[in-house]
């Protein structure tokens, strides 16, 4: 269940005070998508995840917290032309535009265009969702992971990112890299032998957490004698 609520918000950018529908809190049943795409209930939910402002275009989590150089970018070329564009869904170009005014920060604008590729998901459109994929791969793969658990599961989401954007080398080549990590977990490793095989069958589709583990069982400890 999702509750939803409006309220009065001021834009961090241009001082407006506009109404927005806020998301008060929302449930989630089901396995997720090996990038972390959410069950249907809480992807639904996705027009909530962004704030946009009416009257400048700012668009941000909170539309009351302000992005460093928020204001410059608004006012750019290329942002004006996709809050313009009508040739794409208008999530998708919501998300799009939130990617460039987080562009310092490689890991959130990635985010927000694989966000855009879970639209196109939704839609069927899958050419669309390879080009958002394809500019999460270009910006993650210029990253220095943390050698952390966090770390290493986004660069687990990566290879999906890679493989369903059909970068089969590269994929496998980060699933070879990704499997001695130190931070790697059982189950990872088990997401990551699922890949090499999708990977091996150019696959293209989604695929759900759930799947994989059961494509790949737990491995047992040996029997002592």
């Amino acid at each position: 269940m999702t509750t939803v609520f409006s309220d009065f918000l001021t834009c961090a950018v241009c001082h407006e005070v506009s109404e927005f529908r806020v998301m008060g809190s929302t449930s989630s049943f089901g396995s997720y998508d090996l990038d972390l795409r959410a069950p249907a209930l809480k992807r639904h939910t996705m027009g909530l995840w962004l704030q946009d402002c009416p009257e400048c275009g700012y668009i941000n989590d909170s539309v009351q917290s302000l992005i460093p150089g928020a204001a410059a970018v608004v006012r750019s070329t290329e942002f004006q032309q996709l809050r313009q564009e009508r040739g794409m869904p208008g999530l998708v170009l919501s998300f799009k535009r939130h990617a460039l005014l987080v562009s310092a920060d490689p890991v959130e604008a990635g985010w927000s265009l694989l966000h855009s590729a879970w639209v196109y998901d939704d839609l069927e459109q899958r050419d669309g969702a390879i080009e958002c994929r394809g500019g999460c791969a270009d910006l993650w793969s210029g990253v220095d992971w943390p050698l952390d658990e966090q770390g290493a599961r986004n660069q687990a989401v990566l290879v999906d990112v890679l493989r369903r954007s059909e970068h089969f080398d590269e994929a496998d080549e980060l699933v070879d890299r990704l499997m001695p990590h130190p931070a790697m977990t059982a189950d990872m490793g088990r997401v990551l032998r699922f890949q090499k095989l999708l990977i091996s069958r150019y696959d293209v589709d989604g695929y759900t957490c759930e799947q994989a583990f059961t494509a790949i069982p737990e491995d047992k400890p040996s029997a002592r004698h």
